[in-house]
């Protein structure tokens, strides 16, 4: 065979089969994952797993007792934590797959960025955490940064003769010191945060970094940016952080999502230090964020916009949610609740936590249309828009208080 019909045969095959192997891939599929008020404890999944694994979604993220705060100063005792342990290996899993156990930011104890001693006991206490997510075969962390009291995160908080850039390379330590504990155990990890870079939308556009600085130091979470480029300093090949984009509670359109998702995938890179941008590209995921009180009108604030729409109406911008939200994740969409309860029968979760009528439904529904590649089918621009009004009306007609003299 002449040497030139060789090579365009070796050509076409090295062409084609790349081709039909991707024809041949499935769509990339997305999970969502459960928490609120109903998160259980490890006995309780024991026990109910089978009944809660009825529900429509891959995974929850749940919570030890007494073994969940990042700022814990005192020493765990591996011993108390052993039944919980025992409890965690009996879980039987099936259809929750990607599981998640809880660790909160609240600082209680006092913690002092500059204090080693005391980082040294918070970094045991994470490898002991570390085994207790290895022993119940969870995929990772769930870390929710609000600080719920005193704020680790404020800056200049107690380090006012501290300049900014040395609290934040502090901080940007036991960012490093925080994942390397939790990467203890054998096993890839993932970090599930409520928030990370998505937080910073006002600042990440700054082009001066003085000025940014400047903007950042104002926020409440001022030092969290350090301590997420400390996490990627120490991030293992097969670990993944996971931006949960907490804000998304208060979609209202399909491009509140992708601006989202564009803030975290490439705006948000202003914070992270040049050489850590590829490290960036490879270990963090942009997930996203429902909240079916302010979509269902389960929050008792009157002016959110779910409360000027009729049952039906909420339904279907709660299912507008979910499809825009498995639309513009990576791979995880977590699905938060607070005046409700998936895991109780009505009659032990009691009349003011039980599920609302349809809202497995409008999740289902969402979910079936995106893995199936369709639209959602219908727009909610003129629906929202009315609510809106609704709501300016409402406002208009409220009486004011009377002003004191």
């Amino acid at each position: 065979m002449p040497r030139c019909r060789l090579s365009a045969l070796l050509l076409l095959t090295i062409v084609l089969v790349p081709a039909e192997s991707l024809l041949a891939q499935p769509r990339p599929r997305k999970k969502i994952i459960e928490y609120g008020w109903d998160v259980p404890y490890p006995d309780f999944v024991r026990d109910n797993l089978r009944d809660m694994e009825k529900r429509p979604f891959e995974g929850i993220i749940f919570r030890t007792k007494g073994f969940d705060h990042v700022f814990d100063t005192r020493p765990w005792n591996k011993d108390e934590l052993q039944p919980q342990l025992d409890t965690l290996a009996q879980i039987p899993w099936q259809k929750f797959t990607d599981n998640f156990l809880t660790l909160y930011a609240a600082n209680r104890w006092k913690m002092d960025w500059f204090d080693d001693e005391q980082w040294q006991t918070i970094a045991a206490n994470l490898k002991l955490f570390s085994l207790a997510v290895h022993t119940g075969r969870c995929v990772g962390v769930c870390f929710d940064p609000e600080p719920y009291g005193q704020n680790p995160w404020a800056y200049p908080g107690a380090y006012q003769g501290r300049s900014f850039e040395q609290v934040a390379d502090q901080v940007r330590q036991r960012g490093r010191q925080f994942i390397t504990a939790l990467q203890e155990h054998p096993g890839n990890i993932k970090v599930l945060s409520f928030f990370l870079m998505a937080l910073f939308s006002n600042v990440v556009d700054e082009p001066d970094p003085a000025v940014r600085a400047q903007r950042l130091q104002k926020s409440s979470y001022a030092l969290l940016p350090a301590f997420v480029v400390g996490m990627l300093d120490g991030a293992a090949p097969g670990t993944i952080l996971i931006d949960g984009n907490e804000s998304a509670y208060y979609h209202e359109s399909p491009l509140a999502f992708y601006r989202d998702y564009h803030l975290m995938r490439q705006r948000a890179q202003t914070l992270i230090p040049e050489p850590l941008r590829p490290k960036y590209n490879t270990h963090v995921q942009a997930g996203m964020a429902l909240y079916i009180d302010q979509t269902l009108a389960k929050r008792t604030d009157r002016k959110i916009t779910s409360h000027f729409l009729a049952p039906d109406q909420q339904l279907r911008f709660f299912e507008h949610n979910v499809y825009y939200a498995l639309t513009t994740s990576d791979e995880y969409v977590w699905c938060y609740s607070e005046r409700m309860n998936w895991w109780l029968p009505p009659e032990k979760a009691g009349p003011d936590r039980i599920l609302p009528p349809g809202v497995e439904e409008a999740l289902v529904s969402a979910r079936r249309k995106y893995e199936a590649g369709q639209p959602l089918g219908y727009d909610i621009t003129a629906m929202i828009e009315a609510a809106h009004q609704k709501r300016r009306e409402a406002e208009k007609n409220t009486p004011q208080p009377a002003q004191t003299p």
